[in-house]
């Protein structure tokens, strides 16, 4: 005989947290329409989220979003398009260029930043009347770094 938990498909941790992140993400983006921005997509998010304050060249911002150089090359021109980004010589290597926030960019990324701060807060509360105790953001950053924080 099964329970009616048995009878539900078992949903996995990596799939609870992809789905909270693109929940979160949503709302974002929901959040970023209503601020202004209504051209921005959650597939900028990743764009954003890994552009240094001086510019960060394509190379490295695929490297660090894990999509590939044309996939970050699409984005990048979208974003341009948009006035979010630009891109400008690289100080360092005249022949490389860099991609950067214009001022309406800094603009985005100073809302997201407060919505972001806001999507967080809320999402704690939440779990936090789920029965969540602690700190979830050590317990994620000292995953991410392998648990060594754990081996004092």
């Amino acid at each position: 005989m099964s329970t009616e938990r048995d009878s539900r498909r078992a949903i996995t941790l990596i799939a609870l947290l992809r789905r909270t992140s693109q929940q979160m993400v949503g709302e974002l983006v929901e959040r970023l329409h209503a601020s202004g921005f209504p051209d921005h997509t959650a597939g900028h998010h990743p764009i954003f989220e890994n552009l240094d304050p001086q510019g960060t060249r394509l190379t490295e911002l695929a490297t660090r979003t894990g999509l590939t150089h044309q996939s970050v090359g699409e984005f990048v021109d979208a974003l341009e398009k948009r006035g979010y980004v630009e891109r400008v010589v690289d100080p360092k290597d005249g022949r490389a260029r860099l991609v950067r926030l214009t001022p309406r960019g800094r603009r985005a990324v100073t809302a997201a930043i407060r919505e972001i701060t806001t999507i967080e807060a809320e999402w704690l509360e939440r779990w936090q009347k789920a029965g969540l105790r602690g700190d979830l953001r050590a317990a994620l950053e000292a995953g991410l770094r392998g648990g060594r924080d754990n081996d004092r």
